[in-house]
């Protein structure tokens, strides 16, 4: 009797442990992950902060998945496409809404865009680092200084990185955004910033 309590203990304990894993029902590492290239905006803004219509969307893959950031950078090393990762990265946006999520939903866009060649997803890529700027001006992300070889990691602020996107992304192969990019500074003057190519710095036009 003593042993079937013990089964019984151990059972529902792992039950609760695996149900932790599972929002809705999915796991996060059991999706179907769209492989095609076409942008299907369930909202003219899914993927900018703060609209969160990408949660409502049908076709994502993440709606009801269970993201936190631990696994959502693994999700995205097994992410086999530039859609797939737009629907990973707006939907933890999302959920939780900061501006390091904010940056790589765009720069999924910017992939999807350059593979794809589709202007709603180019004009849906400017809106992204819009709202890095707009909502997430003093957010920064954090790169590996691989070749000290000690796990070192230092600060590096999203809003140069966004602008430097926009003006030459050329060293991310990516593709333009812009025909030529004195037109991406006019953007970003009508946004309200100067952006400094030569330095790589943005201030925001008070």
């Amino acid at each position: 009797m003593l042993k079937k309590i013990i089964w019984i203990g151990l059972f529902l304990i792992i039950l609760m442990t695996t149900s932790c894993e599972v929002k809705n029902g999915t796991v996060a590492t059991e999706v179907d992950i769209p492989l095609d290239d076409e942008l299907v905006l369930y909202g003219e803004n899914a993927g900018i902060h703060p609209e969160t219509s990408i949660l409502d969307d049908p076709e994502n893959p993440y709606a009801d998945a269970n993201l936190n950031m631990d696994n959502v950078w693994d999700l995205h090393d097994e992410c086999p496409s530039p859609k797939g990762k737009f629907y990973l990265w707006a939907s933890i946006l999302a959920k939780m809404p900061v501006g390091e999520y904010q940056y790589f939903t765009a720069l999924s866009l910017h992939e999807l865009y350059t593979v794809s060649g589709s202007d709603l997803a180019k004009e849906q890529t400017k809106k992204a680092y819009k709202a890095v700027l707009d909502h997430f001006f003093n957010s920064t992300t954090w790169y590996e200084a691989w070749w000290l070889g000690d796990e070192t990691y230092y600060a590096v602020t999203l809003r140069d990185m966004a602008c430097q996107n926009m003006y030459d992304p050329s060293e991310l192969n990516l593709l333009a955004l812009y025909d030529d990019p004195a037109y991406a500074l006019a953007d970003l003057s009508e946004w309200g910033y100067v952006y400094d190519f030569e330095t790589g710095s943005i201030t925001r036009v008070e």
